[in-house]
Protein backbone atom coordinates (compact mmCIF):
# COMPACT_ATOMS: atom_id res chain seq x y z
CA UNK A 1 0.00 0.00 0.00
CA UNK A 2 1.52 3.44 -1.09
CA UNK A 3 -0.04 6.22 0.20
CA UNK A 4 1.60 9.72 -1.23
CA UNK A 5 2.49 11.96 1.96
CA UNK A 6 3.56 15.76 1.95
CA UNK A 7 4.29 18.72 4.37
CA UNK A 8 2.35 21.24 4.45
CA UNK A 9 3.81 24.77 5.09
CA UNK A 10 1.91 25.51 8.06
CA UNK A 11 2.82 26.63 11.98
CA UNK A 12 1.87 22.61 12.59
CA UNK A 13 4.07 21.88 9.86
CA UNK A 14 0.82 19.14 9.31
CA UNK A 15 0.79 16.55 7.09
CA UNK A 16 -1.53 16.12 4.17
CA UNK A 17 -2.13 12.16 3.02
CA UNK A 18 -3.50 11.51 -0.53
CA UNK A 19 -4.43 8.46 -2.26
CA UNK A 20 -5.28 6.75 0.93
CA UNK A 21 -7.70 3.91 1.10
CA UNK A 22 -11.09 5.98 1.89
CA UNK A 23 -12.24 3.52 5.22
CA UNK A 24 -9.37 5.99 6.99
CA UNK A 25 -11.29 8.83 6.16
CA UNK A 26 -13.54 9.09 9.64
CA UNK A 27 -10.46 8.28 11.58
CA UNK A 28 -8.67 11.04 9.84
CA UNK A 29 -11.29 13.54 10.73
CA UNK A 30 -11.22 12.38 14.21
CA UNK A 31 -8.20 13.08 14.85
CA UNK A 32 -7.76 16.74 12.40
CA UNK A 33 -5.47 15.16 9.65
CA UNK A 34 -5.18 16.76 6.29
CA UNK A 35 -6.53 14.65 3.22
CA UNK A 36 -7.63 14.64 0.27
CA UNK A 37 -8.62 12.16 -2.95
CA UNK A 38 -8.71 8.54 -1.05
CA UNK A 39 -9.27 5.57 -3.19
CA UNK A 40 -11.24 2.47 -3.07
CA UNK A 41 -9.52 -0.17 -0.23
CA UNK A 42 -7.20 -2.21 -2.07
CA UNK A 43 -9.14 -5.40 -0.76
CA UNK A 44 -12.68 -5.89 -0.13
CA UNK A 45 -13.83 -3.94 3.45
CA UNK A 46 -17.41 -3.80 4.56
CA UNK A 47 -18.77 -0.24 4.38
CA UNK A 48 -16.05 0.81 2.50
CA UNK A 49 -15.60 -1.23 -0.83
CA UNK A 50 -19.59 -0.46 -1.40
CA UNK A 51 -19.43 3.62 -0.39
CA UNK A 52 -18.06 6.18 -2.22
CA UNK A 53 -16.00 8.65 -0.83
CA UNK A 54 -18.81 11.24 -1.36
CA UNK A 55 -20.76 9.29 0.81
CA UNK A 56 -18.41 8.36 3.42
CA UNK A 57 -17.68 11.59 4.23
CA UNK A 58 -21.36 12.47 4.65
CA UNK A 59 -21.94 9.68 6.91
CA UNK A 60 -18.41 10.87 8.75
CA UNK A 61 -19.82 14.72 8.65
CA UNK A 62 -23.40 13.39 10.17
CA UNK A 63 -21.83 11.43 13.10
CA UNK A 64 -19.44 14.51 14.22
CA UNK A 65 -22.60 16.87 13.57
CA UNK A 66 -24.57 14.13 16.05
CA UNK A 67 -20.93 13.97 18.67
CA UNK A 68 -20.70 10.23 17.58
CA UNK A 69 -17.59 10.45 15.37
CA UNK A 70 -16.23 8.21 17.67
CA UNK A 71 -18.41 5.78 18.13
CA UNK A 72 -17.96 5.63 14.14
CA UNK A 73 -14.45 5.22 14.25
CA UNK A 74 -14.82 2.68 16.60
CA UNK A 75 -17.09 0.72 14.61
CA UNK A 76 -14.63 1.12 11.35
CA UNK A 77 -12.12 0.01 13.58
CA UNK A 78 -13.37 -3.32 14.09
CA UNK A 79 -13.53 -3.97 9.73
CA UNK A 80 -9.75 -4.08 9.59
CA UNK A 81 -7.15 -5.05 11.87
CA UNK A 82 -4.45 -1.80 10.93
CA UNK A 83 -7.44 0.93 11.42
CA UNK A 84 -7.51 -1.07 14.90
CA UNK A 85 -4.03 -1.02 15.69
CA UNK A 86 -3.65 2.34 14.35
CA UNK A 87 -6.44 3.96 16.99
CA UNK A 88 -4.95 1.98 19.54
CA UNK A 89 -1.27 3.67 19.01
CA UNK A 90 -3.01 7.16 18.88
CA UNK A 91 -5.31 6.86 21.80
CA UNK A 92 -2.22 6.46 23.73
CA UNK A 93 0.11 8.77 22.07
CA UNK A 94 -2.22 11.98 21.58
CA UNK A 95 -5.29 13.95 22.80
CA UNK A 96 -8.28 13.39 20.50
CA UNK A 97 -11.22 15.42 20.65
CA UNK A 98 -12.71 16.27 24.10
CA UNK A 99 -15.49 14.11 25.38
CA UNK A 100 -18.72 16.53 25.57
CA UNK A 101 -21.69 13.94 24.47
CA UNK A 102 -24.49 12.90 27.12
CA UNK A 103 -23.65 8.89 26.38
CA UNK A 104 -20.36 7.05 26.46
CA UNK A 105 -20.88 3.80 24.71
CA UNK A 106 -18.20 0.96 24.94
CA UNK A 107 -18.86 -0.49 21.63
CA UNK A 108 -15.35 -3.28 21.65
CA UNK A 109 -11.80 -3.23 23.21
CA UNK A 110 -11.21 -0.12 21.58
CA UNK A 111 -13.36 2.21 22.81
CA UNK A 112 -11.31 1.56 26.04
CA UNK A 113 -8.64 3.70 25.09
CA UNK A 114 -10.68 6.85 25.03
CA UNK A 115 -8.44 9.72 26.66
CA UNK A 116 -11.66 10.15 28.75
CA UNK A 117 -11.89 6.78 30.06
CA UNK A 118 -7.80 6.32 30.60
CA UNK A 119 -8.23 9.77 32.75
CA UNK A 120 -11.22 8.24 34.51
CA UNK A 121 -8.66 5.29 35.17
CA UNK A 122 -6.08 7.37 36.88
CA UNK A 123 -9.00 9.35 38.59
CA UNK A 124 -9.85 6.01 40.50
CA UNK A 125 -6.35 5.41 41.91
CA UNK A 126 -6.22 8.95 43.45
CA UNK A 127 -9.04 7.97 45.65
CA UNK A 128 -7.68 5.10 46.85
CA UNK A 129 -6.46 7.06 50.07
CA UNK A 130 -9.99 8.65 50.81
CA UNK A 131 -10.82 4.70 51.96
CA UNK A 132 -11.24 4.06 55.38
CA UNK A 133 -11.85 0.59 56.07
CA UNK A 134 -10.03 -2.91 55.84
CA UNK A 135 -13.47 -4.49 54.75
CA UNK A 136 -14.69 -3.75 50.77
CA UNK A 137 -18.00 -5.13 49.21
CA UNK A 138 -17.92 -4.76 45.69
CA UNK A 139 -21.05 -4.62 43.96
CA UNK A 140 -21.84 -5.13 40.57
CA UNK A 141 -23.03 -2.54 37.67
CA UNK A 142 -26.86 -1.92 37.40
CA UNK A 143 -28.52 0.31 34.42
CA UNK A 144 -29.99 2.59 37.35
CA UNK A 145 -27.32 5.58 38.05
CA UNK A 146 -25.99 6.61 40.38
CA UNK A 147 -25.82 2.74 41.42
CA UNK A 148 -27.57 3.52 44.83
CA UNK A 149 -30.66 3.55 42.71
CA UNK A 150 -30.44 0.08 42.07
CA UNK A 151 -32.56 -2.21 42.90
CA UNK A 152 -30.16 -4.98 42.87
CA UNK A 153 -28.18 -3.24 45.19
CA UNK A 154 -30.55 -2.39 47.57
CA UNK A 155 -31.53 -6.11 47.35
CA UNK A 156 -28.12 -6.80 47.94
CA UNK A 157 -27.72 -4.74 50.88
CA UNK A 158 -30.83 -5.94 52.49
CA UNK A 159 -29.30 -9.82 52.61
CA UNK A 160 -26.22 -8.09 53.85
CA UNK A 161 -27.53 -6.79 56.86
CA UNK A 162 -29.72 -9.46 57.47
CA UNK A 163 -25.47 -11.08 57.89
CA UNK A 164 -24.71 -8.19 60.06
CA UNK A 165 -22.82 -6.19 57.74
CA UNK A 166 -22.83 -2.32 58.48
CA UNK A 167 -23.09 -0.35 55.29
CA UNK A 168 -20.89 2.55 57.26
CA UNK A 169 -18.33 -0.01 58.46
CA UNK A 170 -17.00 -0.94 54.70
CA UNK A 171 -16.07 1.01 51.22
CA UNK A 172 -18.52 0.46 48.82
CA UNK A 173 -17.06 -0.22 45.06
CA UNK A 174 -18.46 -1.16 41.69
CA UNK A 175 -16.76 -3.16 38.82
CA UNK A 176 -18.46 -2.96 35.89
CA UNK A 177 -16.89 -2.56 32.38
CA UNK A 178 -15.81 0.90 32.89
CA UNK A 179 -13.44 -0.40 35.42
CA UNK A 180 -13.46 -0.08 39.86
CA UNK A 181 -15.70 2.64 40.80
CA UNK A 182 -15.52 3.84 44.16
CA UNK A 183 -18.62 5.33 45.90
CA UNK A 184 -16.91 8.79 45.97
CA UNK A 185 -17.00 8.85 42.21
CA UNK A 186 -20.52 7.46 41.40
CA UNK A 187 -21.91 10.91 40.15
CA UNK A 188 -18.95 11.76 37.85
CA UNK A 189 -20.14 12.21 34.39
CA UNK A 190 -18.39 9.06 33.32
CA UNK A 191 -19.95 6.53 35.78
CA UNK A 192 -23.18 8.15 34.96
CA UNK A 193 -23.18 7.98 31.06
CA UNK A 194 -21.31 4.99 30.44
CA UNK A 195 -23.03 2.09 28.77
CA UNK A 196 -21.44 -1.44 27.72
CA UNK A 197 -22.41 -5.23 27.06
CA UNK A 198 -18.70 -5.66 25.91
CA UNK A 199 -16.51 -5.76 28.60
CA UNK A 200 -12.51 -6.25 28.66
CA UNK A 201 -11.54 -8.82 31.19
CA UNK A 202 -7.98 -8.52 30.78
CA UNK A 203 -8.25 -4.89 31.21
CA UNK A 204 -10.60 -5.69 34.67
CA UNK A 205 -8.14 -7.82 36.35
CA UNK A 206 -4.77 -5.07 35.30
CA UNK A 207 -7.39 -2.44 36.67
CA UNK A 208 -8.12 -4.74 40.03
CA UNK A 209 -4.08 -5.28 40.84
CA UNK A 210 -3.05 -1.64 40.45
CA UNK A 211 -6.43 -0.55 42.80
CA UNK A 212 -5.92 -3.16 45.50
CA UNK A 213 -2.14 -3.00 45.18
CA UNK A 214 -1.95 0.34 46.56
CA UNK A 215 -5.08 0.14 48.69
CA UNK A 216 -4.92 -1.16 52.59
CA UNK A 217 -8.40 -3.50 52.41
CA UNK A 218 -7.50 -6.89 53.85
CA UNK A 219 -10.45 -8.65 52.71
CA UNK A 220 -12.68 -8.29 49.74
CA UNK A 221 -17.34 -9.46 50.48
CA UNK A 222 -18.04 -10.37 46.59
CA UNK A 223 -21.59 -9.20 45.72
CA UNK A 224 -20.55 -9.09 41.75
CA UNK A 225 -22.68 -11.94 40.25
CA UNK A 226 -20.66 -12.18 36.77
CA UNK A 227 -18.40 -15.13 36.98
CA UNK A 228 -15.14 -13.66 35.29
CA UNK A 229 -14.98 -10.31 37.58
CA UNK A 230 -15.21 -13.42 40.24
CA UNK A 231 -12.66 -14.94 39.32
CA UNK A 232 -10.48 -12.17 38.62
CA UNK A 233 -11.02 -11.23 42.05
CA UNK A 234 -10.01 -15.14 43.39
CA UNK A 235 -6.56 -14.30 40.93
CA UNK A 236 -5.39 -10.88 42.96
CA UNK A 237 -5.93 -12.77 46.42
CA UNK A 238 -3.75 -15.80 45.23
CA UNK A 239 -1.31 -13.11 44.13
CA UNK A 240 -1.31 -11.94 47.70
CA UNK A 241 -2.89 -8.36 47.23
CA UNK A 242 -6.25 -9.13 49.46
CA UNK A 243 -5.64 -11.55 52.33
CA UNK A 244 -9.13 -12.81 51.68
CA UNK A 245 -12.46 -12.80 50.07
CA UNK A 246 -15.59 -13.89 51.01
CA UNK A 247 -18.95 -14.61 49.03
CA UNK A 248 -21.67 -12.05 49.29
CA UNK A 249 -25.35 -13.43 49.39
CA UNK A 250 -26.21 -15.82 47.25
CA UNK A 251 -28.11 -15.00 44.15
CA UNK A 252 -32.03 -16.53 44.01
CA UNK A 253 -32.36 -17.19 40.12
CA UNK A 254 -36.12 -17.68 38.91
CA UNK A 255 -36.89 -20.74 37.48
CA UNK A 256 -39.35 -21.02 34.61
CA UNK A 257 -41.30 -23.98 35.22
CA UNK A 258 -40.64 -27.37 33.23
CA UNK A 259 -43.13 -27.53 29.61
Amino acid sequence: MTWTRRRLATVKDQLHFEGFPRQWIPIFELFGVSWSHCIPPPTSVPLATDLEERAVLSLTQAAAKRGQLRVLVEAWSALEPLLSDVLYRLDRRIDGPKWEATSLPLTGWQSYGRPEVQAFDRLVLKTINLSSNPTAVLMPCSRARPYNASRTHRRIWRALKREGIDRDAVDVLVVSSIGIVPQTLWTHPIALAYDSGVPDIWRILRLMRAYFGRSHHQSVIDCLEFAPYSDCLGIIAREGLIDHVRAGPERRVRRLPSP
